[in-house]
């Protein structure tokens, strides 16, 4: 009896800080991951070479399979249709300004490739197979490296006529802020996001004597985030401004799209919802109508930090 082979899809999630590859089952089952840092600072062309090379390793040893293709989420907007991406990335080099990203690795991986934004794809699986499963109008955040999101609409994800909507990070929450890397000022990315809260620890007094010890950016975020949960009430008061940028990006995300839930993803983002849940459901009861209150939700995302390669693969399968 001839055994049929196993169809399954790639995952591919470039991260602002980490990339995550997956070999994913029909039934989204992942078969085999695998999770890096070296890319943040390579070429197209180099970070190209790296994927292959992963996908290669990943690959060895998988028995009778059948590749449909690949699904890959890029840190930043893209264009949809065209397969590239734009002028802005929360990668680090400077080359990534409209790169053939689909057409490049299509190229080198020898399958069909579809490009997508990182954050539409961690939503896409959210509201396939975790909290966004039983709504139907939905909006994903998440804070992480970068800030991001996806819009559902009818359980549909919602790319505008580009490719990029959902990019609340770049939503200006303060006109007079601090200047943001796509070329704006006042993004909710710039005071809210890890490259955000680098600059808040930089520039806050208090913080530059709490820290003087962490060596890292990501030691200072991490502990940063420790004093917090421990009610540190100076800390606390230092961070009152951006809590409240972040309640206004919520109140402008539920005035512009009345989502049944927003669903909070990213390391960063989940801690600051559980952290300041309160302070941000009371701006909100002040801003928006009872009926609408009543009727949003704010959910925390349930599939962890392969969500991105889930996310990847559902859209291959999708096609």
């Amino acid at each position: 009896m001839i055994e049929l082979a196993r169809h399954c899809a790639l995952g591919i999630d470039i991260g602002g800080t980490k990339l995550r590859l997956g070999l994913v089952t029909e039934n989204l089952e992942i078969l085999k991951c695998s999770i890096s840092e070296e890319h943040r600072n390579f070429t197209p062309e180099q970070l190209v070479d790296f994927i292959a090379l992963n996908v290669s390793k990943l690959l060895e040893n998988c028995g009778n399979i059948f590749i449909v293709g690949a699904g890959v989420g890029y840190p930043g907007p893209v264009d949809f249709k065209k397969g590239s991406t734009f002028s802005y990335t929360n990668l680090r080099n400077s080359a990534w300004e409209k790169t053939p990203l689909k057409e490049f690795l299509e190229k080198k991986l020898k399958m069909p490739v579809l490009l997508d934004n990182d954050a539409n794809l961690v939503g896409l699986a959210e509201m396939r197979i975790g909290a966004g499963k039983n709504f139907t109008n939905a909006v994903y955040l998440t804070i992480s490296t970068g800030t991001g999101g996806a819009i559902f609409i009818d359980r549909k994800l919602y790319r505008g006529s580009l490719g990029s909507a959902g990019e609340f990070g770049h939503m200006v929450v303060d006109i007079n802020g601090f200047s943001c890397k796509c070329g704006n000022t006042g993004c909710l990315m710039s005071l809210l996001s890890g490259l955000g809260l680098e600059e808040f620890i930089n520039r806050e007094p208090l913080c530059k004597n709490l820290f003087l010890s962490d060596r890292t950016h990501e030691d200072c975020v991490r502990k940063l985030f420790d004093l917090l949960s421990d009610q540190h009430p100076k800390l606390l008061k230092a961070i009152e401004p951006l809590i409240q940028y972040l309640s206004v990006a919520f109140l402008n995300i539920i005035q512009i799209l009345n989502p049944e839930v927003i669903i909070v993803g990213g390391s960063l983002g989940k801690r600051l919802v559980n952290l300041f849940s309160h302070e941000i459901r009371t701006y909100l009861s002040e801003h928006l109508p009872k009926e609408v209150i009543e009727n949003t939700y704010i959910k925390e995302a349930e599939l962890g930090e392969y969500g991105g390669v889930i996310g990847g693969a559902i859209m291959v399968f999708e096609s």
